[in-house]
């Protein structure tokens, strides 16, 4: 039997929030224990994909596969093939960008001269949940995600949210695994990275 887990209490418990909003479609399936009460709900057709509980995910994250680079213990740059990897469902992921703007103050005027000469990289923060599931166990989850954390190279991103801002490929500065006790099957983490653009230089003749 797989375990029964109650996301929002394991979010409170693991960051902090003490309200998540959640969305589930018109036709899901009713059980007679269920209540969807003030609860907001889509159509089914707005629902991007399903998790292994049957429960849609409105936003699902994927970390694409392929050769990336990484140093090996002597130091030297290889690289190193990584399969598809779907962040896990039970995720909140976070977005900041600032402007570049140099202000410049007017002697005898109220105010500055502001100059915008571009924009920030997006700071990005996934903070989320490793749960058993029958495909991986919270626990593989986990070392999977140290595999992408290693990497020394940007990492191609797919998903609604990060396509919405133009993000396709982000770098990881910072991983977290905040110890909850008692549970070794639900293993919280905090993902910190930053958007990146790879820029291809060119010899002009």
């Amino acid at each position: 039997m797989q375990p029964t887990f109650s996301i929002p209490q394991l979010l409170a418990q693991a960051f902090g929030l003490t309200k998540v909003s959640y969305v589930v479609p018109q036709d899901a399936p009713q059980a007679a224990d269920v209540n969807y009460a003030g609860v907001q709900v889509k159509p089914m057709q707005e629902v991007k994909k399903l998790s292994w509980m049957g429960t849609p995910i409105m936003y699902p994250t994927l970390f694409k596969g392929g050769s990336y680079q990484y140093y090996k213990e002597n130091g030297v740059l290889d690289n190193k093939p990584l399969a598809d990897f779907d962040i896990p469902p039970a995720s909140i992921i976070d977005f900041r960008r600032a402007k570049n703007i140099t202000k410049t103050r007017i002697s005898g005027t109220n105010g500055t001269v502001k100059e915008i000469y571009g924009f920030d990289d997006w700071q990005i923060r996934i903070r989320g949940l490793c749960l058993d599931t029958p495909e991986m166990s919270a626990y593989e989850q986990h070392l999977e995600l140290l595999k992408w954390e290693s990497l020394a190279d940007s990492i191609q991103v797919i998903g609604e949210l990060f396509k919405d801002k133009s993000i396709y490929r982000l770098v990881i500065e910072d991983i977290d695994f905040p110890q909850r006790e008692g549970s070794t099957n639900i293993i919280p983490f905090v993902i910190t990275a930053v958007s990146d653009e790879p820029i291809e230089l060119n010899n002009l003749v």
